[in-house]
């Protein structure tokens, strides 16, 4: 008889600490908790060993945005959104990725990538802004997999939720999600550490 040993690692999310704190976003006074991200060696799905820690954030419990924990000493007034929401950095950066994996940068990628991140950042971002993005991302060197394997600490489900949905939207530009693409798309979740259920169920959603 053969016995199937299934193991790996996945992130454990656990409450560093809660309070008040000014939320860029909201732009208010409201309820946060301090989240630590550690990576666990699982076995049979079950963290067993805990790993190296892998990343850290504050997230508001009104808007569910998360922030670097510098957010905490941030203080009310012109300059509060010098302090960007970690998923806002993310989807921008997955975006041009998502634009930059088939080799070509279309009007119509760079159109939808303004309109979906204006809906999420709810501010506009320019052309200008984008070719400044491919710049920084080409400079980086880096592609989805790994730059989103640096930033899964810093991201809750919400988050993720929306980084995938805003790679679909570019990906789904020219009118078709390609197998190809879908497949770019599965590796994108993956290295945000959603599992596949989750993942079928956020794209099932967009599809519908």
């Amino acid at each position: 008889m053969v016995f199937l040993i299934i193991f790996g690692t996945r992130g454990v999310t656990t409450t560093a600490g809660s309070g008040e704190f000014h939320c860029p976003d909201c732009g208010a006074k409201r309820p946060f908790e301090h989240k630590r991200v550690r990576r666990f060696f699982t076995l049979y799905f079950i963290p067993l060993i805990p790993l190296d820690t892998i990343g850290e954030y504050v997230e508001c419990l009104h808007c569910r945005s998360t922030y670097k924990p510098a957010v905490l000493e941030l203080l009310p007034g012109p300059d509060e959104k010098q302090i960007e929401a970690e998923f806002h950095a993310a989807v921008r950066r997955v975006m041009v990725l998502m634009m930059l994996a088939d080799g070509r940068i279309d009007d119509e990628e760079i159109e939808t990538i303004r309109t979906i991140y204006g809906k999420i950042a709810s501010t506009t971002i320019t052309k200008e802004d984008i070719e400044r993005e491919v710049a920084a991302s080409q400079a980086d060197g880096r592609g989805l997999r790994p730059y989103l394997s640096s930033v899964v600490g810093s991201l809750n489900d919400a988050g993720k939720e929306i980084v995938v949905k805003a790679a679909f939207f570019v990906a789904a530009a020219d009118g078709d999600v390609s197998a190809e693409e879908t497949n770019l798309l599965a590796e994108l979740a993956a290295a945000l550490e959603m599992s596949p259920a989750h993942f079928k169920g956020v794209i099932d959603q967009l599809a519908a």
